[in-house]
């Protein structure tokens, strides 16, 4: 027999409550929320044309060209942003994430006007100042009226002035995330009015039934959405549920199972005319090695100057401590499983690279006091910008392991050699995340190795900027570095 769980009246709520205290539904708001930013952007475009003119000649000028031309880039910036997703559908969600690709769109369609009023040499109708008091302003009224309309929508979701939207969720009795699902739809904004388990696929009566009832739910109840959970290997269970549900006017949506949503973290990208999931990234093109290549150069030509005499003052208490070569050589698999030699301040008593080099523990008595200090601070890892100059290695990537180390896991671990696909890095995503040094058990080597394989995956510029900035608050605290 089905489940049908349903969402039960809150203490102090009465049956009998008046008509006109029925919430309004978020998604008739949301609804109007681009034409108030147009409106908005119109306003304040005819607004900095009267600051300006105020200011500059004592009186208000004409209206008519700072309204035309808020309604030209309303038009354009709503028409771009439309397009771009950045408009909420049924659920008030606006993250800062989008702010960036408002701040680009803003700025193309101003400087696209830029470049039509220079060919039709109509520029000096508006003024260059005005212009430029809405850009600012109209920026800065768009960001503010989007991270003040999130927060206006939750607080009158809270108040039970807007009503929030209602999800029926239709599950296998074998989906094992059900609980997971139902949390996230919560998180959302979103209420789960009720939950339907279908019974086993053999009792054809107790379906029908429970799609009956289903159907009669949603016919009398204000349901704005259906998510079936189902294995999405069932086809023709989904293609059954469908054909029940397709005489009722809501959308019906299908949640990934566990498999498929493993895949639809991976990206997505165009092939011919379909979309396909990428399970493995290429390595880095032409041009994204050209641009990760002229990064560490720049980055590390102009940080020489500064480190030279960190250099040798670290050089010179390493000559003084114990007996033998400032610098220690070691041999180390860099990009593509080729191997190289990685240079470091010496931190022990011995020089190892043979076959079994053991790792570092906690009171590790081969590392002498001033390697202690170095490796917890990582200063030790300084003489590598001669690798990335020389162009063994980059300032970000996968930390490059001895070989001994790298012969070892690639037994054990199946993607380990996946690392090799970039070049080896000073600092990577790995150790900002906390799997930094020494690994006694193959787990830890396994979540580094995990954290190497995302960014591979997901590099960018952008991200080997983050990993930079985070590596001296991150790293510097000496965390698992004996």
């Amino acid at each position: 027999m089905a489940l049908l769980q349903e969402e039960r009246p809150t203490a102090g709520a009465t049956s009998n409550a008046p008509r006109w205290n029925v919430p309004v539904k978020a998604s008739v708001l949301l609804q109007l929320f681009p034409l108030l930013e147009a409106t908005s952007v119109v306003l304040l475009s005819m607004l900095s044309g009267m600051v300006f003119d105020l200011v500059s000649f004592g009186h208000f000028g004409e209206y008519g060209r700072n309204f035309g031309l808020g309604v030209v880039v309303a038009a354009l910036f709503s028409t771009s942003a439309h397009a771009r997703g950045l408009y909420p559908g049924s659920e008030p969600r606006w993250p800062a994430s989008q702010i960036k690709e408002v701040v680009l769109i803003w700025t193309a369609v101003f400087l696209g006007l830029s470049v039509v009023a220079l060919t039709l040499k109509v520029g000096d109708i508006f003024s260059r100042e005005a212009v430029l008091l809405f850009f600012v302003a109209g920026l800065g009224g768009i960001i503010f009226a989007r991270l003040g309309a999130k927060r206006l929508f939750a607080s009158l979701t809270t108040s039970n002035v807007l009503a929030k939207p209602q999800v029926v969720i239709v599950a296998q009795s074998d989906v094992r995330s059900l609980s997971s699902v139902v949390q996230a739809i919560k998180a959302s904004g979103s209420d789960v009015c009720q939950t339907i388990t279908l019974p086993p696929a053999s009792s054809e009566a107790a379906f029908l039934e429970c799609m009956n009832k289903l159907v009669e739910h949603v016919r009398w109840r204000s349901v704005d959405e259906i998510l079936l959970a189902a294995n999405w290997a069932d086809i023709s269970l989904i293609e059954k549920i469908t054909g029940h549900l397709c005489m009722v006017p809501i959308p019906v949506r299908l949640l990934p199972d566990d498999i498929v949503s493993s895949l639809l973290k991976r990206p997505f990208v165009n092939v011919g005319g379909t979309r396909a999931i990428e399970l493995q990234r290429a390595p880095l093109t032409v041009s994204q090695l050209l641009r990760k290549r002229l990064f560490d150069l720049l980055l590390t030509s102009a940080a020489l100057p500064f480190i030279l005499p960190l250099l040798a003052v670290v050089a010179a208490l390493v000559a003084l401590e114990s007996k033998g070569p400032v610098l220690f050589c070691q041999r180390r698999v860099g990009f593509n499983g080729r191997p190289f030699k990685i240079y470091k301040f010496r931190t022990m008593t011995i020089l190892e690279d043979g076959a079994v080099v053991p790792q570092a523990c906690r009171g590790d008595p081969r590392v002498t006091r001033i390697g202690r200090l170095l490796r917890r601070t990582s200063l030790d890892e300084i003489p590598q910008l001669w690798n990335v100059l020389k162009g063994d290695m980059s300032l970000i990537g996968p930390r490059p392991h001895a070989l001994a180390h790298d012969s070892e896991y690639s037994q054990i671990i199946s993607f380990y050699t996946a690392r090799h696909k970039v070049k080896p890095g000073i600092t990577g995503w790995a150790q900002i995340n906390g799997w930094r040094g020494a690994t006694p058990q193959v787990d830890m080597m396994i979540r580094r190795v995990e954290h190497d394989m995302w960014y591979v995956n997901n590099w960018s510029i952008w991200l080997d900027v983050k990993i930079l900035l985070l590596t001296i608050p991150r790293v510097w605290t000496g965390r698992n570095a004996y």
